[in-house]
């Protein structure tokens, strides 16, 4: 505080008395009163027309940011465009998706779900099965022929570390794989990605989909501390609405880990009596099944979808596949609704994965205290590695040159069958 000695005081009164200050005037106590009664007061409408005032320039900054960001996102896709070859361009990339990757669901298939009193279970699959088409019609199992500079083991790179960062900040599966899911459908209608803004696309779709998922998010900073300088808060944002663009705002497929939730949902089900007479309110909506089998046959879901190759397949087959790797062939007919023509070629590609997961045991399930906290099961752990999916890739080349000395044997007039029950199926087949 500063004090002010008594000489400095009268100084300053006698200064304000000088004449040579015209615009400091002393004014004794009547002509402030005066002056105060003179003052115009606000009325409710004066009010009102000042907080419009206010807000009409928070709408203008607002929009103006907005326009701002938006032009930034179009300078960002007219650079990526003007490196495509428009002489061998279709108007809609997503178009020359190969539809006989997928074979389109028929919707004559008996619906697993049992009945409702808040739905129609049959109108329900159905429309389930319906949206997994048209997601899947934009997921392209050959998408890094789009990208030359990109290689798959890029994108198992990016995925192994965006499965660290959600077990960091404790993020929920969906909000993972959703991550994953904007992350391949972008680069499926773009062309030329250059790898060095891989990691910023990867944190972005990781921002959006924490968004969606997360009741509490991370807040934007904490997503660019751990990219550690490769982009910045503003590079995210102005990315945020090149992604969303790309994806047409679709943004709620069913997720691999959707379509296990709702199997396991379904397997719980069966297991009371008379499942057939039960009829379901809401609270089949909350998860009610065995948390150690879902963590179980999660964990070889994430190490799949390291792999480039279940991009050949869609999210319901290898949430089936794993289904099946855990339990067994009956169990997966009746939860699932799939046959086993849908499923025969992702369990045989599935094989190598639940192999290298066997060999490494499942001691990491004991860690995780789901008994004591149930909503663990929901979080994203980092449980599987590159070198996990090394040694499963290894072990697919072990059965591809298997199954060439099976045809050379069977083209010499051997009679030698490999289907995938002569396969081992690991982990055991068993419901436990």
């Amino acid at each position: 505080m500063v004090k002010t000695s008594r000489n400095s005081l009268a100084q300053l009164d006698n200064e304000l008395n000088q004449p040579n200050l015209p615009r400091l005037k002393r004014k004794n106590k009547d002509s402030l009163t005066n002056e105060k009664n003179k003052r115009p007061c606000l009325t409710q409408n004066n009010q009102s027309n000042v907080i419009d005032q206010n807000n009409q320039v928070k709408n203008d900054k607002f929009k103006k940011t907005k326009r701002n960001n938006t032009n930034k996102a179009k300078q960002i896709n007219s650079t990526l465009e003007s490196k495509v070859d428009r002489s061998n361009l279709e108007l809609t990339p997503a178009s020359t998706i190969a539809s006989t990757s997928f074979r389109q669901h028929e919707l004559i298939h008996n619906s697993p779900l049992p009945n409702f009193m808040w739905a129609n279970s049959d109108v329900a699959w159905k429309n389930l099965l319906k949206a997994e088409d048209e997601y899947n019609s934009y997921r392209d199992p050959k998408m890094f022929d789009r990208h030359p500079t990109l290689q798959p083991s890029m994108r198992a790179m990016l995925l192994d570390w965006l499965n660290e960062v959600s077990q960091a900040y404790n993020l929920t599966r969906q909000t993972y794989y959703l991550a994953l899911d904007f992350f391949d459908r972008f680069l499926s209608t773009k062309q030329n990605m250059p790898k060095k803004q891989l990691q910023m696309l990867g944190i972005t779709c990781m921002f959006i989909a924490a968004k969606i998922e997360e009741i509490f998010p991370p807040k934007l900073e904490r997503f660019a501390f751990v990219c550690d300088g490769a982009c910045d808060e503003n590079d995210i944002l102005v990315n945020e609405l090149v992604i969303l663009n790309a994806l047409n705002w679709e943004l709620s497929p069913m997720t691999p880990i959707s379509w296990l939730s709702l199997f396991t949902q379904i397997y719980s089900s069966m297991d009371k009596e008379n499942v057939e007479n039960i009829i379901y309110g809401e609270q089949f909506l909350m998860p009610d099944y065995q948390s150690k089998l879902f963590v179980q046959i999660a964990h070889l879901i994430d190490l799949c979808t390291l792999s480039a190759g279940s991009l050949d397949y869609s999210y319901s087959v290898i949430a089936a596949a794993a289904f099946y790797h855990f339990t067994n062939e009956n169990v997966v007919l009746q939860c699932t609704g799939k046959t086993m023509s849908e499923m025969r070629s992702c369990i045989e590609w599935m094989i190598p994965f639940a192999i290298a997961i066997k060999n490494e045991g499942l001691d990491f399930i004991d860690k995780i205290p789901l008994e004591d906290d149930p909503k663990c099961t929901d979080i994203q752990k980092h449980t599987v590695s590159l070198e996990l999916l090394k040694n499963a890739q290894t072990i697919q080349t072990e059965i591809e040159s298997e199954k060439m000395t099976l045809m050379d044997s069977s083209d010499s007039g051997l009679n030698v069958t490999s289907t995938p029950s002569k396969l081992p199926l690991t982990p055991p087949n068993s419901t436990n």
